[in-house]
């Protein structure tokens, strides 16, 4: 049996820096920092649906995403993929996306204190990927 998938994200990561962004539609009151993406249509791979997403709300393609792992929030399964990215962001969605910025590993830890992170996975999924590029597994965007 298939697992479904409410929503793919992904971790763009460069250097040690990771993309997060302010999704529009989730920034009653505060706004909360979460990993691009969003929902995965029906029919649709979470892989395809992460790629889709990052092509319309950055205008990015990328060619290849590292599967990081699922994640449980608001009783739905959302799976996270990561890909290097050797280029900033120039432009976004801004039908989509209020804000994207660029964040350390400390700043988001930083923001999980604050309560300022979209769905609280977002740490977790990067100190897995960040595991993964130490061990050799991935390679890392300079």
């Amino acid at each position: 049996m298939t697992r479904r998938f409410k929503t793919a994200r992904c971790i763009l990561y460069r250097e040690d820096r990771f993309l997060l962004a302010i999704h529009n539609r989730f920034w009653a009151g505060t706004r909360r920092w979460g990993l691009p993406g969003g929902q995965v249509e029906w029919g649709e791979s979470p892989e395809t649906a992460a790629a889709r997403e990052l092509e319309e709300e950055l205008e990015l393609h990328v060619p290849t995403l590292t599967e990081v792992g699922a994640y449980p929030y608001k009783r739905a399964m959302h799976m996270v993929y990561a890909a290097p990215l050797d280029r900033d962001i120039e432009t976004f969605d801004e039908s989509e996306l209020l804000d994207v910025r660029w964040f350390t590993e400390a700043d988001i830890a930083r923001l999980q204190d604050r309560a300022t992170l979209h769905a609280g996975y977002e740490l977790d999924a990067v100190r897995r990927l960040l595991t993964r590029l130490d061990a050799g597994d991935l390679a890392a965007a300079s």
